[in-house]
């Protein structure tokens, strides 16, 4: 069972997870990472580019400039609430994704993989997950992600529109005659579980670095 982030003497702030919250958690941030590179076209080759935009050959800078000039536009719709248009002017909005949506990419991709190899790191059974005090804010980042994405699966538009889904939830799961469930009722009942997770490691952390 979790326990809340709570501050350690050393500065650290820390929580305990067990190695099936520790699995579910980083199984999602990876997932999260992976949609992001799906949807945006993004590849082993950016990486590759991004050297070019930093080297010393002005031919190479150029050859970087032109490879990055397009900028995908998310069609997922959790990617969308991931990255906004920065402009209701559609052309200001394409030239900001062209300048800036990689490297908001690569940030988002770097927290989630951050948090990933901490919960790795914390070993495969019930234990302390550690976070420096100078990674907390990574790992907020990240599981806000996380959550965006999930919030957009369970059709949430607003913080108060979980209350009433939860609340249906638990309107179902009190009648007795209920059909039997498919897949899919299961599958929504696991993805509200790991939302409720993210939220409140999310609102203890918060606690615990204030």
């Amino acid at each position: 069972m979790a326990h809340a982030f709570r501050r350690r003497p050393d500065g650290t702030v820390a929580c305990r997870l067990d190695g099936e919250e520790k699995a579910i958690l980083a199984q999602v941030a990876q997932e999260t990472a992976d949609l992001i590179r799906a949807d945006l076209g993004l590849d082993p080759e950016r990486e590759a580019v991004r050297r070019a935009a930093e080297s010393e050959d002005p031919l190479r800078r150029l050859e970087a400039e032109f490879a990055g000039r397009d900028a995908r536009v998310p069609s997922d719709s959790a990617v969308k609430r991931l990255f906004p248009d920065a402009s209701e002017d559609p052309d200001l909005a394409r030239e900001y994704r062209r300048l800036g949506q990689q490297d908001l990419a690569e940030g988002k991709l770097s927290d989630l993989h951050r948090v990933i190899a901490l919960l790795d790191g914390a070993g495969p059974g019930h234990g302390e997950v550690v976070v420096a005090a100078d990674e907390a804010v990574v790992v907020l980042r990240a599981l806000n992600d996380v959550r965006i994405v999930l919030a957009d699966r369970l059709g949430l538009q607003r913080d108060g529109d979980f209350d009433t889904v939860r609340m249906l939830q638990q309107i179902g799961e009190r009648v007795e005659d209920l059909p039997e469930r498919d897949d899919e009722m299961v599958g929504s009942d696991v993805v509200i579980a790991v939302y409720e997770l993210l939220s409140w490691l999310q609102e203890s952390l918060l606690r615990a670095l204030d």
